[in-house]
């Protein structure tokens, strides 16, 4: 029997799993922070960056906002993290996982 809540829940704690990706969360729960401030802060590359980034996007975890330089002419996203971020593990939360499976 497949649980999509209990599904999306581990899809969650998979993306939250990997230390570069709680610490683009915390460095971008401060203040807004561009890819290349946080490539430079964690020493990733660019690729990896993306790779991290679109995970807690797609996730919900992390958001951004878009700003156009017109004087370099060129796009640059501004990442935050969702305001009100609240992620629990707790005997509520897997007695509801096993309610469904009942």
């Amino acid at each position: 029997m497949s649980d999509h809540y209990s599904e999306e829940l581990a899809r969650l704690l998979k993306v939250l799993g990997h230390p570069d990706r709680l610490k683009i969360l915390a460095l971008c729960l401060t203040k807004e922070r561009t890819g290349r401030e946080l490539r430079e802060k964690l020493g990733l590359s660019k690729p990896l960056l993306i790779v991290n980034i679109k995970k807690l996007v797609n996730i919900g975890l992390l958001e951004y906002r878009v700003e156009y330089d017109e004087e370099r002419m060129i796009i640059r996203k501004y990442y935050r993290t969702k305001k009100d971020l609240r992620i629990c593990l707790d005997e509520k939360t897997l007695k509801k996982i096993a309610e469904k499976l009942e």
